[in-house]
């Protein structure tokens, strides 16, 4: 069970688990099934069917600061509590992945996401429903009311990434270097994915880059190293799949999440493929990091 309450020396804790099959959605998903309640019947009986785990990201729950209307905001929140208590909570710490990523021999395996430790100690200790241990209800709703400071820190974050492109771009022996990069398995996956997922940005310098790309880029990255389905812009699955392409021809075995996107009823097609889902099929299952 993904998220779970266990007695110890010290008092009640709780820990979270990160069990196939693991779904992300970006933001425009979240509100998709959110909004629409048959699709959403279709996600909730086959995640919890077949005991699988929603990753919510601080990226996610950090855009709810925008939307105006708050009733956005409560149909998320009665969606994901349809899911309690399977999701996983993580802060996209990449450095964190990357440690035990570089001590693999290749990039064969791969590795839950970092856990959001403050933000699952925060879920657990707010008011409880009694049978799922947890509840969503209001969690999502203090970024709502704290969208001014957290709309701040997402654009800082936003651009302190798109300053540090903005650099290398500058940089003669960088460009020359992302010309020449291969996805192998002389790099860790984490420095695979985001060097593959940015290269477009290196190489073509008239490309602009939007705070909105940038967000895309964190909803992209992490997800596709751990889960076994994203849900991305139509922009960012085509990404994916010209990075997989590249990474197959160079002889690499990583194994990436299955990419969708609104293009081409991807919405229905991941639903139909997340149905068909089966556990004893998974080759590689992500293993603590």
């Amino acid at each position: 069970m993904p998220v779970e309450f266990f007695q110890a020396p010290s008092g009640t804790r709780v820990k979270q688990s990160f069990d196939s099959p693991t779904v992300y959605l970006d933001h425009w998903a979240i509100r998709l099934f959110s909004d629409d309640i048959a699709l959403q019947d279709r996600l909730v009986a086959a995640l919890l069917g077949k005991g699988g785990t929603l990753l919510l990201s601080m990226i996610s729950l950090g855009e709810f600061a925008g939307p105006s209307d708050p009733r956005h905001v409560d149909d998320a929140e009665a969606f994901i509590e349809r899911l309690l208590p399977n999701i996983y909570l993580t802060d996209f710490a990449f450095d964190k992945v990357l440690d035990r990523e570089h001590l693999e021999a290749d990039n064969s395996t791969r590795f839950w996401p970092s856990a959001d430790l403050p933000q699952l100690k925060l879920l657990s200790e707010r008011p409880q429903n009694p049978p799922l241990g947890v509840t969503m209800h209001g969690f999502i709703r203090m970024s709502y009311e704290n969208r001014e400071v957290i709309g701040q820190m997402m654009k800082g974050l936003a651009q302190q990434i798109a300053g540090g492109i903005k650099d290398a771009r500058a940089d003669p022996s960088y460009i020359s270097k992302a010309k020449m990069v291969k996805p192998d398995d002389t790099r860790p996956r984490t420095h695979v994915i985001i060097g593959e997922l940015m290269r477009e940005y290196y190489l073509n310098p008239g490309l602009p880059i939007k705070e909105n790309d940038i967000v895309d880029m964190l909803h992209t990255a992490m997800p596709i190293n751990c889960c076994d389905y994203v849900l991305l812009d139509g922009a960012w699955e085509e990404r994916v799949a010209k990075m997989k392409k590249r990474v197959e021809k160079n002889g690499s075995h990583m194994p990436l999440a299955k990419c969708f996107s609104r293009r081409n009823d991807g919405v229905r097609s991941f639903l139909s493929d997340l149905e068909a889902f089966d556990q004893h099929r998974l080759l590689k299952p992500a293993l603590p990091y």
